[in-house]
This record gives C-alpha cells, structure tokens and sequence, in this order.
C-alpha cells in the first residue's frame, strides 16, 4: 500500500465496490476504462499529491468489485449510479469526475445528470463513436472479430483480442495498457462482454451538452488512436466549443502524462 492510501470496499448500489483513496482536499473521483482497474490511477493521484482527495473505484465487474450473477450487461447510467453511491458514501461532494475510456463517459453521465454531486469532469480520451458515422462499419468488423476470436477460444481469446489492439474500433487503444493492469483484467473475461453495448446505447444528449454550466475539460495524448481524438474533437465543440487539451507522451494520457494530466483536473478544483 502507498503511504498515505487507503484501500476499502463497501456493498453500494447492489454491488461490492472496492476502491482506494489518497490525500486531502477537494475530491476527484478517478473512472477507469474498459479491461482496467482503480490502479491505474496511481500516478495521477502521486501529482495531485496531498492538495487533493483522489478516490480511484474499481468499477463493477473488475479489479476486485464484485458483479451480478451472471454479469450479461451493464449501462453507463448503471456505472455512474455506482459512482453517485460512493461519493455519497464518502461525503465527497462535489468532486470533479476524471474518467478515461468508457470511466469518461460514467463522468460525462454524472456530469450531466447529477450535477449535485460533480462541480466539473476531465474525459480523456471517451469513445463516443456515434459522433462518427465512418465507425458503424468499423465496430461491425470488431463485433465479428470478437465473434470469431471466441468460436476459436473462449472468452479468454476475446479479451486478449480486445488487450492486443486487435479492435481498432470497439477497443481502441487498448493495447497501451500497462501488463500488469491488463494481466489482472484476464481474469475477468466476461466483464468485457457486459460491457461493450454501454456506451453505443448511451444516448448522447447534445442539446444539453451545449448548456451544461459545469466546467469540462476533454483530454487526448499525442499517441491518442484516430478514432478517439476525432470523438474528441467533435465531444468538445458540442460541450464548449473548444478543443481537446493534448498531451505529450505516446502512451495512455492518464499514465504516461499524469503530471499533466493532474494540472488539468487542479484547475477543476
């Protein structure tokens, strides 16, 4: 354990969440992405340092949080009811919503609906692909692959298919993992599956978009794969009419440049 992290876990909304948190001050809520876990997050909450409450879940379905029997499907309204569960648990509203990947839909959700609970949100690299109409034939080909990957070997293959970068569209960028975080999300084949319809059903609601008053901040590396820095790109003018904040680095924003990453969400706080 980090000094000065705490490691908890706690039955809210119907599921055994586990999480840790680190430091003091304003809270951040940290949301990790597909195949991934609250560890991911340790370097971001090193360079918030002790100014700030980091709070890294891991989401239903991996790390060590439990899932329903069976775990067929979740939603993003679903991931982000867990989230308002906890902040209300542990008395950290309003905090600002950090997610990547699928997490940075969660935050965008709560950002959206439960404003109560979040003051802004930081979303790094979300794959809203409906904001691309080139992308319907491109996750259809992904679908098959997986289809194909799991008639050769189980849901085993599939997530390794999903962890190699062999989905371009439906997980992208997801080979950037580091291997021990992937190595821990291989034992969890079946969560992949509960959640690759969640953000395709998630609706988009650009018309609030355009009107949410809270602070957001769309975040994308120099290595971001195209499909989501175009996501980015078209998310951030419906939410404010700027651009993605780039940072440098090749690898994942969130851990390869979490010093700067951690300068976006401060400025949130």
């Amino acid at each position: 354990m980090e000094p000065g992290r705490v490691d908890r876990s706690q039955l809210l909304h119907g599921v055994e969440l586990s999480w840790w948190e680190q430091g003091a001050g304003p809270s951040v809520l940290c949301l990790h992405e597909t195949a991934s876990s609250g560890e991911i997050w340790r370097s971001l909450a090193d360079a918030l340092g002790e100014g700030a409450r980091a709070i890294a879940p891991d989401r239903r379905g991996w790390g060590s949080s439990g899932a329903p029997e069976p775990y067929s499907a979740t939603t993003i309204e679903e991931q982000a009811e867990d989230c308002a569960a906890l902040i209300a648990e542990l008395y950290a509203a309003p905090a600002v919503a950090c997610g990547a990947g699928l997490g940075a839909v969660v935050a965008l959700d709560l950002l959206l609906r439960r404003g109560d609970l979040v003051r802004g949100a930081v979303l790094v690299e979300p794959p809203l692909l409906a904001f691309l109409p080139e992308a319907t034939e491109g996750l259809s080909a992904d679908r098959a692959a997986l289809a194909d990957a799991v008639a050769g070997g189980g849901p085993e293959a599939a997530i390794d298919l999903y962890l190699s970068g062999g989905l371009p569209f439906a997980g992208a960028g997801a080979a950037r993992l580091p291997a021990p975080i992937a190595a821990v999300a291989r034992e969890r084949p079946l969560s992949l599956f509960a959640e690759l319809g969640a953000v395709p059903a998630w609706p988009l609601r650009a018309s609030q978009m355009h009107t949410v008053a809270a602070p957001s901040r769309v975040v994308v590396g120099s290595g971001t794969p195209a499909p989501l820095r175009t996501a980015a790109d078209r998310l951030a003018e419906v939410l404010g009419g700027g651009e993605p904040v780039v940072l440098d680095g090749e690898g994942l924003p969130h851990v390869s440049s979490a010093p700067e990453l951690a300068r976006v969400v401060a400025a949130l706080l």
